[in-house]
């Protein structure tokens, strides 16, 4: 191809050298013009014969000769490149770029819960392993990724990561968080995306348990009030208990994963926190109103409903505002409303009972783990409240591990029977999220107590508490301190509470997602659909709302 091309460059230089040569000549000729036609006839004829490059000049004149020069060498260059672009190239290079791919399945879908839904009229604007492992009910594949429904890890609504407390309780192992996971994690759980639903299968859940709870948020978002509130009263239930029931279904929404700022239901929650903060008093206590004052004479357990809702929101969603009020809810628990060194009740100081001291213990648990101040002395009081109150392993005749608790004090020789399982459950819970490990006497006394009493709607003799049957009190405090214990325990009342919630909930009509409340029960006398349907909603987000114990 060399060859080739030098051989063509000479050709055209000696094509530009006859040019110029040719040029000479018509100036020499035109400067001697013929005086006639004959003699410039015969001038012609003694010229040699033009070719090709004469032809040009006839038909464009006479021009330089670096204006001719230069019309060359672009042709020549244009010859070049139309030699090297048509040139084949015979040797080519393979480029291998490596690549992952991932196939990204569509997310399981759980089934339509719709069922003929009538509404109402109103226009409302992964840890470490644990020890005594929770019980899977279908095999599952675990990633250590966590992700949400947008595949983003959903980290602020797991809690604050270094939540420890300081309590000097020296060997009963208390520590300031539950769930550790392996170090100081968070608690809130999985509450949505793929480690909600992977957290469901490993817990025992299924994809009916998840749309009874979609149908229990339904019908809770189709009967809130305007204002943000629940209407106690028009569900079946009394009107002095609108806090209280309206703070558990706040608790329902973000046990799912519904904040401020997130999820499907973020107006409902937005309006009811706005409502909650609305009833606080400048010393921090909420609910302390005329119309509010339940059957008991206090407030206590509005206060500590509504203010483990305030806890548990901040630390999930981060407001700035409804952190300032979880806090001075915080602030009142501790400082105004607790026996010193004991528990709580209805009002200020009153000798306590496990009952309103279960909300409070949890909900200073909730705010510690949302990164807001608590001091450890409230815990203290609790514990030292709960001793006083639970058995020792035969220490009563037919209770041999021990760990069931009265209500307000020691049950005596009435500890056998079903008579207290609603108090143990409460008692148990508060040991459990104070940090006691599961083989504490007074913690497994307890899972051995309750496991004997198992839910159901055939026996609510079994649910009673002192004073009336309160079937999802008992249920909804079993449930969460029986999916801490894990293994056979959890086995045991998963398999008998999640069945039976799915059955009883309500399908169709207006009330479609809800729960009857119990008749003959303080439920029906007092608190209505609202509070049962937000307790159930609760049972069945156990496997999600709070992460195992890791001891």
């Amino acid at each position: 191809m060399r060859a080739s091309t030098t051989s063509l460059e000479a050709y055209l230089d000696d094509a530009a050298i006859e040019a110029m040569r040719i040029a000479e000549r018509e100036r020499a000729r035109r400067s001697f013009p013929p005086d006639t036609a004959d003699e410039a006839d015969e001038r012609e004829s003694a010229l040699p014969t033009a070719g090709w490059v004469e032809t040009v000049q006839e038909q464009f004149g006479s021009v330089p000769c670096w204006v001719a020069s230069a019309v060359v060498h672009v042709l020549v260059l244009m010859i070049l490149a139309l030699i090297t672009v048509s040139t084949p190239v015979h040797e080519t290079t393979e480029v291998v770029i490596p690549m992952d791919l991932v196939r990204m399945d569509e997310p399981e879908e759980y089934p339509e819960l719709r069922r003929d839904v009538v509404r109402n009229d109103r226009q409302v604007d992964m840890p470490e392993e644990v020890v005594n492992p929770v019980f899977a009910h279908e095999e599952v594949d675990v990633e250590d990724r966590m992700e949400t429904e947008n595949n983003l890890d959903d980290a602020t609504a797991r809690g604050e990561e270094d939540a420890i407390s300081d309590i000097p309780l020296g060997g009963t192992g208390v520590i300031g968080n539950v769930g550790v996971g392996g170090g100081g994690a968070g608690c809130f759980g999985f509450r949505s995306g793929g480690g909600r639903k992977r957290a469901v299968l490993r817990g025992g859940g299924s994809r009916q348990s998840e749309a009874a709870v979609d149908a229990a948020l339904e019908w809770l978002a189709r009967h809130q009030e305007p204002d943000g509130s629940w209407d106690c009263d028009k569900y079946g239930g009394r009107a002095l208990n609108d806090p209280g029931v309206s703070g558990l279904a706040v608790l329902a929404f973000l046990g799912a994963g519904h904040t401020e700022k997130a999820g499907r239901y973020r107006g409902n929650v937005t309006r009811a926190l706005k409502w909650i903060m609305s009833l606080q008093s400048a010393d921090g206590m909420i609910g302390n109103r005329p119309e509010y004052t339940e059957h008991h004479g206090g407030w206590a357990y509005h206060h500590a409903i509504c203010g483990l809702a305030l806890a548990e929101a901040y630390g999930m969603a981060r407001n700035p505002a409804v952190g300032e009020a979880a806090q001075r809810a915080v602030d009142y628990s501790l400082n105004l409303h607790q026996k010193e060194y004991s528990g709580w009740r209805y009002k200020p100081r009153m000798s306590p009972d496990v009952s309103v001291t279960g909300w409070f213990v949890m909900q200073l648990k909730s705010a510690m783990i949302a990164g807001l101040r608590v001091d450890g002395r409230g815990f203290q009081g609790a514990i030292q409240f709960l001793d006083t109150i639970t058995t020792k392993p035969n220490e009563v005749e037919g209770d041999p591990y021990g760990g069931r608790a009265g209500y307000t004090g020691h049950p005596g020789g009435r500890a056998k029977g079903g008579m207290f399982t609603t108090t143990t459950s409460m008692a148990m819970l508060c040991r459990l999220f104070m940090g006691y490990k599961r083989t504490d006497p007074a913690v497994a006394g307890a899972a051995n107590y309750l496991v004997e009493n198992l839910p159901d709607y055939t026996k609510l003799d079994r649910c009673r508490g002192n004073g009336g049957q309160w079937p999802f009190y008992y249920w909804y405090y079993g449930t969460l301190v029986m999916f801490q214990m894990g293994g056979d325990y959890w086995k045991a009342w998963n398999a008998h509470l999640r069945d039976m919630l799915i059955a009883k909930q309500r399908k169709g009509g207006d009330e479609d997602g809800s729960w009857d409340p119990v008749a003959g029960s303080g439920e029906a006398k007092y608190a209505g659909r609202v509070y049962n349907t937000a307790l159930g909603a609760l049972c069945l987000e156990v496997y999600y709302r709070y992460l195992p114990i890791s001891r």
